[in-house]
């Protein structure tokens, strides 16, 4: 009954509101896409990334990977269900002075916008970031994720070991889902068909502050700009359906099981107040990962690199020093 509930207040919400249309990709992005910004054509699709610190890429259009310099350590940071690499601004700043930061929008998010294929499992997402790695030349890295950007690190680390120096997990989606808590209804509502089309039209800018102020522990921390930010993206051409498909293509066939054979130098970082995938789960990687570390930050929700990125990436800093030797 409650699922019913929701749907119609969404159809009432579009038919009072009126249809919310998507913004102009050229208007996104002059506006979330300028320098240090780049475009890549990959599958289809123009990748939107940014490489920063020592060692990145050249930004020359006769710049091949082999000429990246290699000596930086560096680290690809991943992005959550609905966020952009925006994300992780914070951190991209305090690591860019020692590493090279390269972070970008996953297919389906950001101004990257939808795969053509429409696949947005988790091997089709890990076969794309096997090219991406490869076309920025990065050859060994760490991985740092959220949520689902978390999920894609450990299995990108599972299937590539030789690659992986370390994983850092922050609020990592990867065990059996229990989708019935306060902060996943959009989750629930993009999973059926008919109110997936129906939220290619509903407005936005309501439905994501609702859920940034349930992601966030400190609700107050939400600011105008944040909420702008999330809405205009979401309305890139192609998000909103790429998001119906996605949650869609949804399964607790994660390859959990496997999580007890990393052996890569793993921190995991995590929201005392995350009601997207609880402390629980937390527990449960360090228990599962061999010789891992675990942090929690009770104030912080789902995403506290974005929510508190001085303290995060302070911890996160401290991890990579120990696991690179510096």
């Amino acid at each position: 009954m409650k699922s019913w509930a929701w749907c119609l207040g969404l159809i009432s919400a579009v038919f009072l509101a009126g249809c919310q249309t998507d913004l102009p990709l050229a208007d996104l992005k002059s506006h979330y896409g300028a320098p240090p910004s780049r475009f890549l054509p990959m599958d289809g699709m123009e990748v939107h990334w940014r490489d920063e610190g020592p060692g990145r890429m050249a930004r020359s259009d006769h710049t091949s990977p082999s000429e990246a310099t290699q000596n930086a350590p560096a680290i690809l940071l991943l992005h959550g269900t609905g966020a952009s690499l925006h994300t992780w601004d914070g951190w991209a700043g305090a690591l860019s002075g020692q590493w090279r930061v390269v972070r970008l929008d996953l297919p389906g998010f950001g101004l990257t916008g939808p795969h053509p294929s429409g696949d947005y499992s988790p091997a089709a997402t890990i076969d794309f970031l096997e090219r991406f790695v490869d076309a920025a030349g990065m050859s060994r890295f760490a991985i740092a994720g959220n949520s689902l950007g978390g999920l894609i690190a450990w299995r990108f680390a599972l299937r590539h070991p030789e690659r992986v120096t370390a994983l850092i997990l922050i609020d990592s989606a990867g065990y059996p889902a229990d989708l019935s808590g306060p902060g996943t209804a959009g989750l629930r509502l993009a999973r059926t068909p008919v109110v997936s089309e129906l939220m290619r039209w509903a407005p936005v800018r309501p439905a994501v502050r609702n859920s940034l102020e349930g992601v966030y522990g400190s609700p107050a921390k939400v600011t105008p700009d944040l909420v702008d930010r999330y809405s205009d993206l979401l309305r890139r051409p192609g998000n909103r359906a790429a998001m119906g498909e996605r949650a869609r293509s949804m399964s607790n066939n994660t390859q959990w099981e496997q999580i007890q054979t990393l052996r890569v130098p793993t921190l995991i970082q995590w929201g005392g107040r995350d009601e997207w995938i609880p402390l629980v789960q937390g527990e449960r990687f360090k228990r599962d990962i061999p010789n891992s570390t675990l942090i929690v930050y009770p104030g912080l929700g789902h995403v506290p690199m974005e929510e508190d990125p001085q303290t995060t990436v302070a911890d996160a800093i401290a991890f990579l020093r120990k696991a690179y030797g510096l």
